[in-house]
């Protein structure tokens, strides 16, 4: 693998990696979650709205984990490519359903599908 490839693969799995780890821990630990703006103030959406924090903070700790060995991660960054397509789709199925979103829907869309392009199409080579 080239320096350059490397370089690409190592800056986007640490930029979506402490983008997926802060918030996700912040939200998982934060102890009012939701209190002001969840429609349904029960324990069940609290603790729902908790488990979707924690799944956003695992996937930033498993693209941070792809740094650790990237030579022998194809198949995990093949899988963080997978997870943004399908965010991707999410996103565009929202502008269709929903209407046009506002600029920073539209800016996450644009670097969730830069992501998940290169993790799919330009993961690590396989090892020989």
């Amino acid at each position: 693998m080239s320096l350059g490839h490397m370089g690409v693969l190592y800056s986007l799995l640490v930029l979506l990696g402490v983008s997926l780890l802060a918030p996700g821990l912040s939200g998982m630990l934060r102890v009012n979650i939701g209190r002001t703006w969840l429609i349904a103030d029960e324990a069940d959406a609290r603790s729902h709205l908790r488990g979707l924090n924690a799944m956003m903070a695992a996937i930033g700790m498993l693209a941070l984990w792809a740094c650790w060995d990237l030579e022998r991660s194809r198949m995990l960054v093949l899988g963080l490519g997978l997870v943004m397509l399908v965010v991707v789709i999410s996103r565009l199925y929202s502008i269709l359903v929903d209407g046009p979103p506002g600029t920073a829907s539209v800016t996450y869309l644009g670097i969730e599908a830069v992501l998940g392009g290169v993790f799919l199409f330009w993961p690590p080579p396989p090892l020989v």
